[in-house]
């Protein structure tokens, strides 16, 4: 949520009591207004283009946490040419981008799995092991793929996901790169961790400060985020 001159203005129209604005894919204004007015157009002579919300949503009561707070989660989903509200609450989602998360994180885990072997030879080589051991490292093996592929979408399409929670800028980075880096890191750590011989003590040392202590420090943060008050 952001209380900029965007806001600020759209309490200058007459027929404006009160205003929040929300950024995230798109910046989305939630105005309660009488019937009838426009307070986009209003607004379009008093700011920059680029400062121009993408959608004036004109309610009839900003929803309100107990405490009183304006409560970002719970405003309704605006509808606006060519895109549509897909279930949940607060947000702006265009339609088919659940669709668009699946395909995705299929197509860049599978691109994982096709590069496994380029970048670490004979890392998952299973010719060795017997069943039903095998099967279940190959699943491991899926399972990796699989979460590389839905953390570069994270990173792609997550960050305004995040910023709809109403946290401060900075946190929502913060989380966002957090939660990208515990999805995507399990591919290369594991298979770094299977080519590395258990004496090699230098290389140990580095994928240990290289990815287990990054990973708690990523959890560390999401926590923190979680438990951050809104703006």
């Amino acid at each position: 949520m952001v209380e900029d001159e965007p806001g600020q203005r759209l309490l200058g129209h007459p027929a404006v009591t009160e205003c929040v604005v929300v950024e995230g894919e798109q910046m989305i204004a939630y105005v309660v207004a009488g019937d009838g007015e426009q307070p986009r157009e209003f607004l379009a002579e008093l700011v920059p283009l680029r400062r121009l919300p993408d959608v004036v949503a004109v309610i009839p009561v900003l929803p309100r946490t107990a405490e009183g707070a304006i409560d970002v989660a719970a405003l309704p989903l605006p509808v606006v040419e060519g895109q549509r509200p897909t279930g949940g609450k607060g947000g702006f989602a265009t339609a088919g981008s659940g669709s668009l998360m699946i395909g995705g994180t299929l197509l860049f885990g599978f691109l994982a799995s096709a590069t496994t072997n380029v970048f670490w030879p004979f890392s998952t080589d299973l010719s060795g092991v017997p069943l039903p051991w095998a099967a279940l490292f190959f699943g491991l093996y899926l399972f990796e793929w699989a979460s590389f592929g839905l953390g570069v979408m994270v990173l792609l399409r997550g960050r305004p996901a995040l910023a709809r929670l109403g946290r401060s800028a900075p946190l929502t980075t913060s989380a966002w790169l957090a939660l990208t880096w515990l999805l995507v890191a399990w591919w290369p750590q594991d298979n770094l961790y299977r080519l590395a011989a258990k004496t090699d003590w230098p290389r140990q040392a580095a994928l240990v400060y290289g990815f287990n202590v990054t990973l708690m420090i990523a959890t560390a943060v999401l926590l923190v985020f979680v438990a951050g008050r809104r703006r």
